[in-house]
């Protein structure tokens, strides 16, 4: 291989770059032929071909012409290694919305999750991907970071056990079969905990925490879960960046962990030395700390010129060696011939009409939402309900609109249940379901505007993009396309390969033509720059240093007149969301009342929405957004009984509504089935036994509440104490279980011995059930502080009534094990506490024996 044809294989390409202007992505539509400029195809790909394709959404038929041309026109013939998002199912129109990995992590079940990573990576690889950027297994213990809804929460062993089942169903025993793809856990490392709850801060953690707690998860994806490649970091940790961390990249990863892939930097990462840690002062010189630190592949960072250019040159100067060159490459390489790939590149492209959206991964779909969902709170059995209840009031902004959260495509072909919808299947005949919003997540919630309300000069739906690689709107545009609709998330992706990452800006112009009257608002949301001109009218200016762009304003708009739109847009800082939207529906807290005053139950839908959780939407406060806690008081204040259903992404802080509301469920982000499953919760057709994976504060200020502290702190403030409102591992049934019976095969064992442990557990209710029943230890005296107690096993059991199971677990010495002040492994001689119970706060047996 040519110097230049390994640099190549080091770099992402971005697929709207080979899509025609007016045929732009943007996790909208999927791309077919007719949208594809095949004269960018050969000049992008050239004779030397390229590493990675992303964000391309296209047909299999699409993928596979790409891929053949990669094949047969290139010099070498490498194929191209498609990669795409699949979090919770792929990141696609039309293809099956599974819970999020928070909900996932609910379930306590691995065996399910493993199953559902393995329909994800059923569809994916039947529209010819090969690999997604996940799992997510950073350690959610800051609960203010947006991003906890894609985590498998804040215990080490649960989120490890999740992690090796998602990657093992993603796999498969073979990847070359067709049917699996690549895993690429991330971020590694240390995301999870970022200074102030803000992503991509630095982690402030010493070298014992980060080895004892977050590596391990990591550790457990690619020893045991076999994960192929890896995605470096944003944040620093101890003033060093990870995607240029020798010691991360290289020594543990390769050299401990034998990792046999590549690290891709996660989007601008590699970037973000030079701009955002300043450990760089040049492209050339980031580049240089990433390549040789072990990041082989760049995400968006530097235009491909830039990137390849400076390796070149790196290598020529002697600034870095051929070697790290090959070993990069070689990498790459190494994963496509894991794939197959070189025997086989193209995709059977009838292969998905029969994999995509099958009824078992529907059936998965449920069947996860249904075990990830926690009961929080039942008192005086309120639940389940009855089907025949006379009325019952169904109300808040999360009723009739399903809440997916965030990594979750627009959906195409089918409509994801909500808990309205679920509800009214599966009530009686007899009774009365009543509806009413009562309000927004936010109180200036606006919905993007449909493309059928837009047109432009061209005479297409939509509104003229103009695009600036400079902040303010000078000069030509790099980029003219029709843009559908003005709803983007740019922290996540960019507009188009040939837009720079930061401080571009776009001018949208056209006409908007309402399809029906509106008395409502109009308005703008986004941390960067936005402005709206409404026939000529400056309506919104939140153009500049403090001002903002959240801002709606009230119009009356009539249905077929015609109203010239201009909405001017720059990336100056970095912010998430990018919308033009409206809002026609009147919502009122006092209806709402009135609605739930004529029920006799009123089931209250509150939560979370895309803009108060997920990547780069973090949060000064953990309570209910907007006004939605106005709207339940004034609900419960008409006596009506009520019940609380969450869906959200993080922990929120329910100190009032866990005081007053006599019922509180969890689901969490459930997925396109979500709906039915509540109902079934609520109704007494699955009886919940999901659990949380993450602690509750009862306030911002007990931060951080996760419950493996080590000991050492004081346990009270003035006014409080540092217990979590409800802790990690917690959540109620529609029956009782008993636990009784410990007994340990030896009261005492030698450090390289393992302790077997059994119990009994009785389901002592009325109802049949699951019971996750949760073993903890707790090492009593030890030469380091630890926590007073650590998760080691767990199980899921369903039990009918009166059914008694005995349970067995083995403790290794790797689970007694703790790291030294020399930040060694070791086990220590002493006496350990068994603890075993329905939650980390609920234990029900416990028993001691001695290392000797």
């Amino acid at each position: 291989m040519t110097l230049k044809e390994k640099v190549r294989q080091l770099d992402q390409y971005f697929g709207a770059s080979f899509m025609s202007a007016t045929h732009p992505q943007m996790h909208t539509v999927m791309a077919d032929d007719s949208e594809i400029v095949w004269e960018k195809i050969g000049e992008l790909i050239g004779e030397d071909g390229i590493g990675c394709l992303h964000d391309l959404y296209g047909t299999t038929a699409v993928n596979n012409a790409i891929q053949k041309y990669a094949v047969e026109q290139t010099r070498l013939g490498i194929p191209i290694l498609f990669s795409e998002e699949a979090l919770h199912g792929l990141l696609r129109p039309g293809c099956t919305v599974f819970p999020h990995a928070i909900t996932m992590a609910s379930t306590w079940n691995p065996e399910l999750v493993k199953q559902l990573g393995t329909e994800i990576a059923a569809e994916t690889r039947s529209l010819g991907i090969h690999e997604t950027f996940g799992p997510v297994l950073d350690l959610a213990r800051e609960p203010r970071w947006g991003r906890v809804e894609e985590t498998y929460g804040e215990d080490t062993y649960l989120a490890s056990r999740m992690a090796v089942a998602m990657i093992k169903g993603l796999q498969g025993d073979d990847l070359a079969s067709g049917r699996n793809i690549v895993a690429e856990p991330k971020h590694f490392a240390v995301h999870g905990i970022p200074e102030s709850g803000l992503n991509h801060s630095p982690a402030s953690i010493g070298a014992n925490d980060m080895h004892t707690y977050h590596m391990p998860v990591f550790e457990a994806a690619f020893v045991e879960g076999g994960a192929i490649n890896a995605m470096c970091s944003y944040n620093s940790i101890d003033g060093v960046p990870c995607s240029a961390d020798y010691s991360l990249l290289t020594e543990i990863l390769r050299g401990a962990w034998n990792m046999p892939g590549f690290v891709r930097s996660d989007l601008g990462a590699i970037a973000r030395l030079q701009h955002a840690h300043y450990t760089a002062s040049t492209e050339k010189e980031a580049i240089r700390q990433a390549l040789e630190a072990g990041t082989d592949m760049q995400y968006y960072d530097y235009p491909h010129d830039v990137y390849q250019e400076a390796i070149i040159e790196l290598v020529t100067s002697g600034d870095i060696t051929m070697d790290t060159v090959d070993t990069a490459a070689g990498r790459v390489l190494k994963v496509k011939f894991m794939l197959g790939l070189f025997e086989n590149p193209y995709t059977d492209e009838d292969l998905s009409k029969t994999l995509i959206r099958q009824a078992a991964h529907g059936r998965t779909s449920l069947q996860t939402a249904r075990e990830g969902i926690c009961l929080l709170k039942n008192d005086q059995g309120l639940l389940p309900l009855n089907k025949n209840l006379g009325t019952i009031a169904v109300i808040g902004p999360s009723a009739a609109t399903a809440r997916l959260g965030d990594y979750t495509p627009y959906i195409e072909g089918f409509e994801p249940v909500t808990v309205l919808d679920g509800i009214k299947a599966a009530v009686g005949p007899k009774t009365r379901v009543l509806y009413a919003k009562g309000s927004s997540i936010l109180d200036d919630e606006l919905e993007p505007i449909p493309p059928v309300n837009f047109t432009h000069s061209s005479g297409a739906n939509g509104l003229l993009g103009e695009y600036f690689n400079n902040p303010d709107l000078e000069g030509s545009p790099v980029l003219t396309r029709t843009d559908k609709t003005i709803h983007f998330n740019w922290a996540i992706s960019k507009p188009d390969e040939i837009v720079r990452n930061h401080d571009f800006s776009v001018r949208w112009s056209g006409n908007l033509i309402p399809q029906h009257d509106l008395t409502g608002y109009i308005g703008l949301s986004s941390q960067d720059s936005m402005r709206l001109w409404l026939d000529g009218e400056l309506l919104v200016d939140g153009w500049g240093q403090g001002q903002s762009a959240r801002q709606n304003v009230p119009v009356a708009l009539k249905a077929g007149q015609e109203y010239a739109l201009r909405v001017e847009y720059c990336k100056d800082t970095n912010g998430v969301e990018v919308l033009l939207g409206w809002n026609d529906a009147a919502e009122f807290i006092q209806e709402a009342a009135v609605t739930a005053a004529q029920a006799d139950i009123a089931i209250v839908a509150l939560g979370d929405s895309e803009r108060t959780c997920g990547e780069g939407i973090d949060r000064l406060s953990l309570d209910l957004p907007g006004t939605q806690l106005q709207l339940l008081k004034a609900v419960y204040e008409t006596g009506t009984p009520v019940i609380l259903v969450l869906q959200n992404g993080r922990p929120i802080t329910l100190s009032w509504e866990s005081e007053h509301i006599p019922a509180i469920l969890e689901a969490w982000y459930p997925g396109e089935n979500g709906g039915h499953a509540i109902a079934e919760v609520l109704f007494g057709d699955y009886n919940p036994a999901g659990r949380l994976p993450i602690s509750f504060p009862k306030t911002l200020g007990q931060i951080p509440v996760y419950y493996n502290r080590r000991r050492g702190g004081q346990k009270h403030y003035v006014g409080g104490d540092n217990q979590p409102l409800y802790p990690f591992g917690h959540g109620l049934s529609y029956t009782t279980f008993q636990y009784d019976s410990l007994h340990f095969r030896s009261a005492a064992i030698h450090p390289d011995e393992d302790l077997h442990v059994t119990l009994d557990v009785t389901n002592t209710g009325a109802l049949a059930g699951d019971e996750v029943v949760q073993l903890y230890i707790c090492d009593v005296h030890s030469s380091v502080a630890r926590p007073e107690k650590e998760l080691k096993r767990f199980q899921r059991i369903h039990l009918q009534p009166g059914e008694q199971r005995t349970l067995s677990f083995t403790l290794t010495p790797k689970d007694l094990s703790l790291l030294n002040r020399n930040l060694e492994w070791i086990v220590e001689p002493g006496t350990f506490r068994v603890m075993i119970g329905r939650s980390s706060a609920d234990i029900a047996v416990s028993g001691e024996f001695i290392v000797v």
